[in-house]
């Protein structure tokens, strides 16, 4: 009748809000153990069922709308009793409500769902009818528990940071230990260089021992590098050459290509060591020196000699374009001193018409004037390319290969003229243009010559003033050329090609003649008597012109 009674009042006690579950106990006295469900209040207590699961070994029992002061979760207790082991709190919907379900892994001393209930105050009693059993709080396993983790986790962090400590120890261990390493590394390397000063020392020593000899057998200081007989520098005629003889015979498989750094190594025996000895002359070789690996020649950057042995001599030579004087410069080291000659002439005045008509008789009948006075000379004929850009072939013909392009104000050395091809010199290449494509320098127009002149500005050259061309003397490329000074006008005896800023107006030219030439075919146009000059903007026409008959007409 009391159980009655009490499933009657926690079936009709419905709460307006959820009851709370503070605690779970199990008391254990002299005649039996009961699991106590401790409530936070004594009103509205929930709703209660137990089920059991024989496979599973789980008793379950719920609580409508109730919550755990403990918290969701699972809950060891004691593996080893024969009651409760551990426990499983979830809420679970259950028959139209949200009810709070404690699973519970039993011993076998709980076989059936069949357990007595009770209530006391605030306390909901679950009776197991056995005494075989040990009592305990959850609320206290729990914070056993929780201290058990919490000194769990300072101990392992008292671990982690004796390992830290221990780390950092070893760390300073390796760091002094580098240190040490490092300072005896560069106590070796102290050492070592003042080995190799040592070695310095006493390369310079025979070097000066060698100078002493070389001096002694030649009666005074020497002025060249151990072991070289003469060096001489040949500037003249648009030419460079740099001629050294070693005592020792020299052959030009012993002698290496400039490398990248326009340094030449010539193979032969000599000193380890020796001083630098700077060049004075020239622009070719700046300076000749000693090391292991032989002698040494160091060029001037872009420097691109041709390379030659003779009578075991070696010659370095190319074509110069920093004196624009006729004559030679002659520099010469030996080792009884340094010879310099410069028979380099004065630029030629020009003479003034005025002082040149002062030279004839006043009786004299002769008429002179200003457009009739010339001089023969011999000059060294240089071309302009005034194409914007054209080839440079090693044949007369365009099928033959190009050894490289040249562009609108290039200087070329003109050496022949072969058909429509002009044989020229590039540097120390021999090669040839299209003869369309380059012309003197006395024959440029107006309007190239200012052009040139802006070319020459941006390439930093003032190439246009004073102009002397350039070449090699060996080739003797001179030739008599008639010139004279036009005094501003046009040379007539020059072609009106190239001439494409200034032009030919069309309208005012009659086309009088061709002449045919398989290669290059001209045609003879004749000014107009009364010309009108006809200024279209945006207009392109195509004309047609007749050669004149005998009788006036077109043919």
């Amino acid at each position: 009748m009391k159980c009655k009674f009490l499933l009657m009042l926690l079936s009709s006690a419905v709460a307006l809000q959820a009851a709370l579950i503070k605690d779970v106990r199990l008391d254990c006295g002299a005649k039996d153990c009961q699991m106590v469900f401790q409530f936070a209040s004594d009103k509205n207590l929930p709703t209660f069922f137990q089920k059991y699961d024989n496979a599973s070994k789980k008793l379950t029992v719920g609580f409508s709308e109730s919550d755990f002061a403990l918290g969701l979760g699972s809950f060891d207790i004691d593996q080893s009793s024969a009651l409760v082991r551990s426990m499983r709190v979830f809420k679970e919907p259950y028959r139209g409500m949200n009810f709070l379900k404690i699973e519970m892994d039993v011993g076998n001393s709980i076989s059936s769902d069949k357990n007595g209930i009770g209530l006391d105050k605030s306390s909901f009693l679950l009776k197991f009818g056995t005494k075989n059993g040990k009592s305990w709080t959850l609320s206290k396993l729990f914070a056993n528990k929780k201290a058990a983790a919490a000194k769990a986790l300072r101990e392992e962090e008292k671990r982690l940071a004796a390992e830290r400590k221990a780390a950092e120890k070893q760390a300073l261990l390796d760091r002094k230990a580098a240190e040490k390493q490092a300072a005896l590394e560069r106590k070796a390397l102290r050492e070592e260089e003042k080995r190799m000063a040592a070695e310095r020392k006493a390369a310079e020593k025979a070097v000066r021992n060698n100078i002493a000899q070389a001096a002694a057998s030649t009666g005074g200081a020497s002025a060249l590098l151990p072991g070289l007989k003469e060096m001489t520098v040949l500037i003249g005629s648009g030419m460079e050459q740099f001629r050294l003889v070693a005592n020792t015979r020299l052959n030009i498989s012993s002698v290496s290509d400039p490398n990248g750094s326009s340094l030449m190594t010539i193979k032969i025996g000599g000193p380890e060591r020796s001083p630098v000895f700077k060049v004075s002359a020239g622009s070719l070789v700046k300076s000749v020196f000693w090391d292991p690996n032989g002698l040494n020649i160091q060029l001037s950057v872009g420097a691109r000699p041709v390379i030659l042995v003779q009578d075991g001599a070696l010659i370095l030579q190319t074509s110069e374009n920093a004196i624009r004087r006729d004559g030679f410069v002659f520099w010469s080291a030996r080792p009884n001193g340094i010879y310099v000659r410069d028979w380099m002439k004065s630029p030629d005045p020009v003479p003034e018409f005025s002082e040149f008509v002062k030279t004839y008789e006043k009786e004299s009948k002769k008429v002179v004037s200003s457009i009739q006075t010339f001089h023969l000379r011999p000059v060294l004929r240089e071309l302009i390319v005034v194409a914007d850009e054209t080839e440079f072939y090693a044949a007369p013909s365009e099928k033959a290969q190009v050894m490289q392009r040249v562009v609108f104000g290039d200087r070329l050395v003109n050496m022949d003229l072969n058909g429509l091809y002009r044989k020229v010199q590039v540097g120390n290449k021999i090669g040839y243009v299209n003869r369309r494509a380059v012309s003197f320098t006395d024959e440029l127009s107006a309007v190239q010559m200012e052009r040139l002149k802006k070319v020459d500005q941006e390439r930093g050259e003032m190439l246009t003033q004073g102009m002397k061309p350039v070449g090699s003397a060996l080739d003797e490329l001179y030739e008599d050329r008639v010139t004279y000074s036009s005094f501003g006008r046009r040379d007539p005896f020059v072609e009106i090609k190239g001439l494409v800023e200034e032009g030919i107006n069309i309208d005012q030219v009659e086309l009088v003649g061709i002449i045919w030439e398989a290669e290059e075919p001209v045609a003879i146009l004749v000014e107009t008597k009364n010309p009108f000059l006809i200024q279209e903007f945006g207009v392109s026409r195509r004309y047609s012109m007749g050669l004149p008959d005998k009788f006036g007409g077109q043919k």
